[in-house]
Formats: structure tokens, C-alpha cells, sequence
């Protein structure tokens, strides 16, 4: 391959590389580590309690980690979305979209650190159920609330463009595995927004939160596209 293209998917390969590296590590520690520290909670074990305002605070700092890491691999997936841009169009409204995800991204970072500070405050609230976490938010500080929701659309909305972004690029690259990490991260919004829905409207007790294989959806789908882009970058060369 030659010419100002092949540079161009070059380079797009690159930052689908380290972006899906991002994402894998904000993956554990937005999603995994906060998982774990709830389980050892909820089995009191390593003098861990679900009422505890330091596990909450410990929480809210991971997912603050996490998100900074998330919002760097969505800054990487957006910047090799506007790279391929330049050889296929359909992957515009993709970058911009990305985008209004990285608002998203950002306003979660606050509302964390936000939380983390006033961790105190929301124990008693909370009473050990982490679902009545937004309601809990809204009640103690409504901006803060609804800065939680208005973040977290934004930010699903940026997720489901890097899904039909990597779709389209891995149709582009010929590369099953990162049109399958495309997949798994649409499986992922999917199974992110029912719970985060089910704190907005009634639903079942069955569906409202599946979010125990959000961590394992988040790996294997930054490792498909890891996967990915390294087999394209080695076809370039």
C-alpha cells in the first residue's frame, strides 16, 4: 500500500491500538475494581461495609481514574475516526458524535469527584444499595443529579458511535476482529443503559441491572480492536 491513504490508515491504526490500550485498563478500573470492592463489601470481608463511607469514596476515586482513562481512549478512537475520515466518509458523523461523548466523559469525571468529596453525606442515603445511587444525588444536590444523567447520555451516545465507527473501520481494514469489538461494544451500550434507565423508569427486577458483565464486555471489546489494529498495522508494513 502507498500513497496518502495507506498513511492515513496507518496512522488510524495506531490510535485504535493505544486507544483500545486505554480502554482496557479504564475498563478495570471504571467498571472491575468498583465491582470487586461491592462484592467484598457486601460479604464484609476485609472490614469492608456497603455503608461504609470509605468504600463509597474508594468507589467514586476509581471511577474517576477509570473515566480519565475512558475519556483518553475515546479522545484516541475520535482522533483515528477523523484520520479515516479523509478516505471514508461515512465515518464523519462518527467523529463528531465521538465528540459529544467526550462531553459526556467529562461532566462523569466531575460528578465523581464530586461524590468522592461529599462521600460522607450520601452513605446514609444510600443505605447500602448502590441503585439508589442517582436518587440519592438528585435529593442531595440536584445539579449534581442531573449533570450525572446529561453525562451519561452524552457519553452512551459516544459509545455507540465508537461501536458503528468500529464496525465501519474494521469493514474498511478487512479486520474481523475489530468489526467484532465494534459488535461487543454495541452489546455494551445495551447493557449499560438498562440499568442506568431502570433509576429513570420502573422496570422489571430481570432487567434492571445486568451490569455485572459490563467489565468483561469492556475488555473483550478493547482486546478485538487491539487485536485489530495490530494485524492491520503488520498487513502495512
Amino acid at each position: 500500500m502507498g500513497g496518502p491513504s495507506s498513511t492515513e490508515e496507518a496512522k488510524a491504526s495506531t490510535l485504535f491500538r493505544w486507544g483500545s490500550l486505554a480502554a482496557i485498563l479504564g475498563s478495570v478500573v471504571a467498571l472491575g475494581a468498583p465491582t470487586v470492592l461491592l462484592l467484598l463489601a457486601a460479604g464484609r470481608r476485609a472490614g469492608l461495609s456497603l455503608t461504609s463511607s470509605k468504600v463509597l469514596e474508594a468507589e467514586s476515586l476509581l471511577v474517576v481514574a477509570g473515566a480519565v482513562l475512558l475519556l483518553l481512549a475515546l479522545f484516541l478512537y475520535r482522533r483515528a475516526f477523523v484520520r479515516l475520515k479523509h478516505v471514508d466518509r461515512r465515518l464523519r458523523p462518527v467523529a463528531d458524535v465521538c465528540l459529544v461523548g467526550t462531553v459526556g466523559a467529562v461532566m462523569l469525571v466531575v460528578v465523581g469527584a464530586v461524590v468522592a468529596d461529599g462521600a460522607s453525606s450520601l452513605t446514609g442515603c444510600l443505605g447500602g444499595h448502590a441503585a439508589h445511587a442517582l436518587g440519592c444525588l438528585r435529593s442531595d444536590d440536584p445539579t449534581v443529579g442531573y449533570l450525572a444523567i446529561a453525562g451519561f447520555w452524552l457519553l452512551w451516545a459516544g459509545m455507540a458511535a465508537v461501536a458503528a465507527g468500529l464496525i465501519l473501520a474494521g469493514r474498511h481494514f478487512g479486520r474481523r476482529a475489530m468489526t467484532a469489538g465494534g459488535a461487543v461494544y454495541a452489546i455494551l451500550a445495551a447493557d449499560v443503559a438498562v440499568p442506568f434507565a431502570a433509576v429513570l423508569v420502573p422496570l422489571s427486577a430481570a432487567t434492571a441491572y445486568p451490569l455485572g458483565a459490563a467489565p468483561v464486555l469492556a475488555v473483550a471489546a478493547a482486546g478485538l480492536v487491539y487485536v485489530g489494529a495490530r494485524s492491520a498495522l503488520a498487513h502495512d508494513r
